[in-house]
């Protein structure tokens, strides 16, 4: 049984501040043990995605920074680009212009920003996992500079696998570019030569030169191949295809095995999670449709929870949110699920089972789905 320490975010005075709220976790979860000059730790968060307006305050980030370099660590705040070239996160410099829109600067900050896995995603390195359905992943590369990682996550809803918590923000977010396309799609880009006229622009799309212009039409290179999907984005005449997985349960252990490679990297003896029940939305930060929006919360603000285990904190998340009231107005009355003590994600994602992953990710010693709840306010009352 894992432990996971929570903090209300109920205040009446600058004390009770959720950011000052933050030091006293940090300190429960062991961070003066980074207290070594210049110890590289990477902070992991997710900027979130244009238009959209629920995730991590930058002054969350802000604070952990400052602690940190009160520890005379030397801290670097991080992500990777999303899975598309040509969304708008799909490049390290389309995701710093959105990360400065929404007040994630090296200034507001403190620290650096570091997109892990490098301009295009391909900055990578690969890890050995005996996963569900994974034998070798790819991972940013940032990962191996890493001495220690705080995982900062926006607990919210995810039409994919259920939940985005700190494991997804652990798997999925330092997955490379990938791992990521492995992740959703069945098999790499494949060339239909009858719709192929031979243009060129895929060619000219590709960032690692996986496509060559063969006979009359072009022929994709799956083991050069990383799945960004310019090539099929680009292509006019719909000639490159792409199979996505059908079944939630797949792509849920893949993350699971995802996961596994991370930890299997950074050791969960310097892992450090927080998982923010601030705003807690049924949509994942990173939403696309429409260039990225946000919905309503769907309980009031509840809290920050804090533990080394990244499974034991998002199952932990999962039973707050549940047990609180919904709003109303929000998709929770939508769903009819206003009430305490039900499942709300379940109702809002009805064809998807959220504690799969976790079950996965027990399966592969990731964590612990089982976990002890200390309320540090109430233990100093």
């Amino acid at each position: 049984m894992s432990l996971v320490y929570f903090v209300s975010a109920r205040a009446s005075k600058s004390s009770e501040s959720l950011v000052n709220k933050l030091d006293t976790l940090l300190e429960v979860l062991g961070i003066r043990k980074l207290a070594r000059p210049a110890i590289t730790a990477l902070i992991k968060v997710h900027m979130g995605a244009p238009l959209c307006t629920r995730y991590l305050r930058p002054f969350y980030v802000r604070r952990v920074v400052d602690r940190l370099r009160e520890l005379n660590a030397n801290p670097i705040v991080t992500d990777t680009t999303g899975l598309d070239l040509d969304d708008p996160r799909g490049t390290a410099d389309k995701y710093l212009r959105v990360a400065t829109m929404h007040g994630f600067t090296p200034e507001t900050l403190g620290a650096p920003i570091v997109i892990g896995d490098g301009d295009y995603g391909n900055n990578v390195f690969r890890v050995k996992v005996d996963g569900h359905r994974f034998r070798e992943v790819s991972l940013a590369v940032v990962i191996k500079q890493a001495e220690a990682l705080i995982n900062l996550t926006h607990f919210k809803g995810h039409e994919l696998v259920g939940i985005g918590g700190a494991v997804k923000n652990l798997a999925v977010g330092l997955a490379a570019k990938e791992s990521k396309f492995h992740l959703h799609y069945a098999e790499k880009p494949r060339v239909e030569p009858r719709n192929c006229d031979g243009c060129g622009v895929c060619v000219e799309a590709c960032p690692v030169n996986a496509i060559e212009t063969y006979s009359e039409s072009v022929r994709i290179d799956p083991h050069l191949c990383i799945g960004c999907m310019a090539c099929k984005v680009r292509c006019s005449k719909r000639a490159i295809k792409v199979v996505r997985r059908k079944s939630v349960e797949e792509v849920q252990l893949r993350m699971a095995d995802l996961g596994a490679a991370v930890m299997k990297t950074i050791g969960r003896d310097r892992l450090f999670n927080l998982n923010f029940l601030v705003e807690v939305g049924w949509l994942c930060d990173c939403e696309h449709r429409e260039q990225g929006w946000s919905d309503l919360p769907i309980v009031p603000d509840i809290g920050i929870l804090a533990s080394s285990d990244p499974v034991a904190i998002d199952v932990a998340s999962v039973d707050l949110v549940n047990q609180a009231p919904g709003i109303p107005g929000s998709k929770a009355e939508e769903v009819g699920v206003l009430a305490p003590n039900v499942d709300k994600f379940r109702a809002i994602y009805p064809g998807v089972d959220w504690k799969r992953v976790f079950v996965a990710c027990e399966d592969l010693g990731i964590g612990s789905t089982s976990y002890q709840l200390i309320n540090l306010e109430a233990s100093r009352r």
